[in-house]
């Protein structure tokens, strides 16, 4: 059963990638009458930007990049850890190993994110639960990761 939910999460993040990129092509040509349909637009035909860095000042553009990023690192990840189950590999530990990886993943991602961190501190608590339930809008779903990350880290890094 798991190793099905896994596969299909992995199906999932293939098949949403492309769909990404071509949203990130989109936005970056949006002014551009003469924007190339399709992910081989991006950059003028090089591809879509690698970015060590992602500016947070617009959250469209910082949630596609960091959620491109998030793929194409869990892909791999998956495959690994559901080579782990197929071997009969104790399913806590495969579980939580998964859960670590997804964790160092989503951490170096969202880096230099100390504007976001802060506002996350002010939201109040009903507003935390408004966007972990129902995130409305890139802003939301960046804060939504942060929520997480720092659930993670409360969970585990405490112990």
């Amino acid at each position: 059963m798991i190793i099905e939910e896994l596969t299909r999460y992995k199906f999932s993040l293939e098949e949403n990638g492309p769909k990404l990129l071509e949203e990130l092509q989109r936005y970056y040509h949006q002014d551009e009458e003469d924007a190339i349909p399709g992910i081989e637009g991006f950059p003028k035909g090089e591809g879509p930007r690698k970015v060590d860095y992602i500016r947070y000042e617009n959250p469209y553009e910082a949630y596609l990049n960091a959620q491109i990023q998030v793929v194409d690192a869990l892909i791999p990840i998956l495959e690994q850890h559901i080579a782990f189950l197929e071997d009969d590999e104790d399913i806590d530990l495969v579980l939580e190993s998964f859960e670590h990886s997804v964790y160092r993943v989503k951490k170096q991602t969202y880096t230099d994110v100390e504007d976001w961190e802060q506002l996350l501190e002010h939201l109040p608590e009903d507003r935390l639960d408004e966007i972990i339930n129902n995130p409305k809008g890139h802003g939301d779903l960046l804060i939504k990761e942060l929520i997480w990350i720092r659930s993670y880290e409360h969970k585990w890094m405490k112990k």
